[in-house]
């Protein structure tokens, strides 16, 4: 199995990756199949799901990564990780300006912020909504989407709305077209070493959302106004290259030689089409990030472009574009965190026990009331939410332990009670016993006495065979051998009928054998002799029985009464929720709104029907 180009393996890969391990390896940690594996490396969790069809389901999905350093160990046992940061020891990569990814921001418009506050109307219609929506009715994808096109530009979600030349999109026109300008005449080498006749640096620009072919259903294209725009600017048509427009191999490999050289400047595509197999880097300076992925694996395919081995710049610049008041910075954030706690695990630090599935992602709802009303806090609660429900069910569980962990303490304690007189009795039954092996055995049976073992054995039968025969219940001494009673009992079972049963008659209790009516007189003796013969076994039975009980109380005891470990925790999430939600509730709605003719614009130019509750 080939490793992703820019070195990292998401966790959510690592079973799959476990089937090219040496066989003997899962079985020698007892992992014989998935279930096992993800017991002992995955945490559940269990919540109602919105679906597309507006419908509820709950959905079990992996949560988090626990053991994650064992699981790490398992992993390197059969597999190498080359990080990022180890390449740049042994490859020749080039530096990102300023250290890291820049993140350029834009401020919301009036509009935007209008826009928003319909959003929220959407949602609280669809909370409300009763029963299955029908086709044509909104719901909650919708809105998330229109929410994530909104923080690009308003074109994608109302009809024929005037550019807004403070938005994040024309903030990554402008910085393409510097970068542009300002690299044009930036000198790159052939392979043989010659230079390429056509100078000027290449740039890409990432974008899942606002490609051309969305632009029939929702009017407005991103690339084609970032075309326009470059264009008008005056950057050359013929520098601009889609990738979508590039379908075959061939035709990539032909776009791949043409940006190497020169003849294309600025490559658009998205995750998909421009992620693994691009290589394009030797003439690439910048690498732009319109929208957010949602993946920290996506974001190292983009990046992974630039950061390459053969690209002819020391320095290289990534940015990323977000609207302020929109989740934009928030899930930029969200990803640098899973992948820092990846990167970690990845590296072999032990300190990391637990991971969030880099594939999980926040409640619907959540996600899509932060979209509408910008305030990143709402995501932070639902993080709080989720953080507080997984500490209440490990508390839960906590409390759970120690009522079973009293419970063993209990059944030890009696356990050992309960040895401690039976090792006594036994002791006792040991020096009363009187040796019955070869010739030394002696039988009384119904007052005749036996030194014959099939004669005795005859007798014995003779008369449990007569007391079957009167049909009483009850109980008779009908023998003595090796120092101790031989009693019969009769049983009456309503429905089952009835039953004859022989026992020794021991200190502390009777010692049990099975009796069957066409058993022989030999092989009752036998089964006499052999509980006799049992007395030591018995003690060093009930011994092992002491010596483990006395173990397992020494070890449960101590657990009796501990307070859950990660109660501080608790409190203090759920203070910060408190306090979050009471900022929320403090928080006044900004009443800065658009001119009045731009709101009755607004209105007139919805994509979306919502309803007359809107306009309220």
């Amino acid at each position: 199995m080939s490793k992703p180009e820019s070195g990292h393996v998401s966790l959510a890969e690592l079973f799959t990756l476990q089937r090219y391990m040496q066989p003997h390896t899962l079985e020698e940690r007892g992992l014989h199949e998935f279930d096992s594996w993800a017991a002992a490396f995955g945490d559940t969790r269990t919540e109602l799901e919105l679906l597309p069809s507006g419908l509820y389901k709950p959905t079990t999905r992996f949560a988090e990564f626990i053991n994650v350093a064992e699981l790490i160990a398992m992993f390197r046992s059969f597999a190498d990780v080359v990080l990022k940061d180890e390449l740049r020891a042994s490859l020749t990569i080039p530096a990102i300006e300023t250290g890291r990814r820049q993140i350029i921001t834009a401020e919301p418009s009036p509009a935007f912020r209008w826009y928003q506050r319909v959003l929220a109307q959407r949602i609280k219609l669809i909370e409300e909504r009763k029963g299955k929506p029908e086709k044509g009715m909104d719901i909650l994808l919708s809105v998330i989407t229109d929410g994530r096109h909104s923080s690009i530009d308003l074109r994608f979600v109302l009809e024929d709305y005037a550019d807004e030349p403070g938005n994040k999109l024309n903030a990554l026109i402008a910085n393409v077209y510097r970068i542009w300008r300002e690299t044009g005449q930036q000198r790159y080498r052939r392979p043989d070493g010659e230079y390429y006749s056509i100078p000027g640096a290449a740039q890409m620009i990432f974008s899942d959302l606002g490609t051309m072919n969305v632009e029939a259903s929702r009017g407005f294209s991103a690339y084609r106004w970032i075309k326009d725009q470059l264009v008008a600017r005056g950057v050359p048509p013929q520098q601009i290259a889609f990738m979508q427009d590039h379908k075959t191999s061939t035709a990539k490999q032909r776009l791949f030689g043409d940006i190497n050289a020169g003849r294309i400047r600025v490559l658009l595509g998205s995750s998909e089409t421009m992620g693994t197999g691009v290589n394009a880097q030797l003439r690439l300076k910048a690498l732009h990030h319109l929208d957010v992925p949602w993946l920290p694996s996506q974001i190292g395919q983009r990046e992974g472009r630039i950061e390459r081995q053969g690209n002819q710049h020391d320095t290289i610049g990534i940015y990323a574009y977000a609207t302020l008041g929109s989740t934009d910075a928030t899930m930029w954030q969200t990803n640098e965190r899973k992948q820092r706690f990846i990167n970690a695990a990845l590296s072999g630090d032990r300190s990391v026990r637990r991971i969030e599935d880099a594939g999980s992602q926040v409640n619907q709802f959540a996600m899509a009331k932060a979209i509408a009303s910008g305030d990143p806090r709402l995501m932070q609660k639902a993080g709080l939410e989720a953080e507080i429900a997984r500490l209440q069910r490990q508390r839960g569980a906590h409390i759970d332990d120690q009522h079973a962990v009293r419970r063993a303490v209990s059944d030890a304690e009696s356990e050992i009670a309960a040895a401690g007189r039976r090792i006594g009795a036994i002791g006792q039954d040991i020096a009363r016993r009187v040796p019955t092996r070869g010739d030394l055995f002696a039988m009384t049976v119904d007052g005749a006495s036996y030194t014959e073992r099939p004669k005795a054995g005859g007798a014995l039968l003779t008369l449990l065979r007569n007391l079957d025969l009167r049909g009483q219940s009850g109980e008779w001494t009908v023998a003595r051998i090796g120092g101790f009673d031989v009693v019969a009992t009769r049983h009456r079972f309503p429905g089952r009928g009835e039953t004859v049963e022989i026992a020794l008659e021991r200190t502390g209790g009777c010692a049990t054998l099975q009796f069957a009516s066409e058993m022989t007189a030999l092989g009752l003796i036998s089964r006499l002799e052999h509980a006799l013969d049992r007395f030591e076994a018995d003690l060093a039975q009930q011994r092992r029985s002491l010596i483990e009980n006395r173990r397992r109380l020494a070890g449960y005891q101590p657990r009796i009464g501990l307070p859950f470990e990660l109660q501080a925790e608790l409190d203090a999430k759920q203070a910060d929720l408190a306090a979050l939600e009471a900022s929320l509730a403090n928080t006044r709605e900004d009443d800065s709104e658009a001119d009045d003719g731009s709101l009755s614009q607004l209105f007139g130019k919805l994509r979306r029907v919502v309803g007359d509750d809107a306009e309220a």
